[in-house]
């Protein structure tokens, strides 16, 4: 099974996304694997920094689209999940990453600018449609605050966009940024409340990829 994680915008919270989610899978059960995209790396410096007595969640540096491609059918044979940590550019690695994933999320956060950007990427998604008609594309939104009128019409607007939006959304809180800096996911990290919207969220994964991959 394979899950994209990408968007045109930095800040979006891919690679914290990506990692929180390897850490509910390798909980759960599943040997894991990110594929980082990103030339800064994030993803496969957080592996680096995790504590021996947790999960592995190996994590993979594949930064061009032909790299991708050929690299990742053979860590699909040896992995039972693997997450591309997608990188916020126009070329054709986001096309890429795109068509390889059995489910892509698209996380966003509920302001003006990635909105906007949100309209260039639905450019490149439509590109890749016209080469993979079923591309099961959900946004996700991140740092999300419902008390918010403006938080509350991003999502009315993404629900126009012609792509379904997850149930589950992802609030602002310390632990992510906490978890990340000691090689962990919120998981392990000790706030029952990030814990708990992460398994959530995993579970919401799980489901739409058993309905896609059955």
């Amino acid at each position: 099974m394979i899950i994209s994680i990408t968007t045109l915008k930095g800040g979006t919270g891919k690679s914290t996304i990506s990692q929180n989610l390897a850490v509910c899978f390798a909980e759960m059960g599943y040997k894991v694997a990110i594929v980082d995209t990103d030339l800064n790396s994030s993803s496969v410096h957080w592996s680096g920094l995790r504590p021996e007595e947790h999960k592995s969640v190996p994590a993979f540096g594949l930064t061009s689209a032909d790299a991708l491609r050929k690299n990742i059918k053979e860590l699909s044979n040896s992995y039972e999940v693997i997450i591309i940590d997608g990188t916020p550019s126009i070329n054709r690695l986001v096309s890429t990453i795109l068509l390889l994933g059995d489910i892509v999320l698209i996380p966003i956060r509920p302001s003006g600018l990635d909105i906007w950007a949100t309209e260039k990427f639905l450019d490149k998604y439509e590109q890749a449609k016209a080469l993979k008609e079923e591309i099961n594309a959900h946004f996700l939104l991140n740092m999300y605050d419902e008390r918010m009128s403006f938080n509350r019409e991003s999502k009315e607007v993404l629900d126009e966009m012609g792509i379904p939006t997850l149930k589950t959304t992802i609030k602002n809180r310390i632990a992510y940024p906490e978890a990340t800096a000691m090689g962990m996911g919120v998981f392990e990290h000790g706030d029952p409340k990030a814990k708990a919207e992460m398994v959530e969220l995993t579970k919401e994964v799980l489901a739409l990829l058993e309905s896609v991959t059955a």
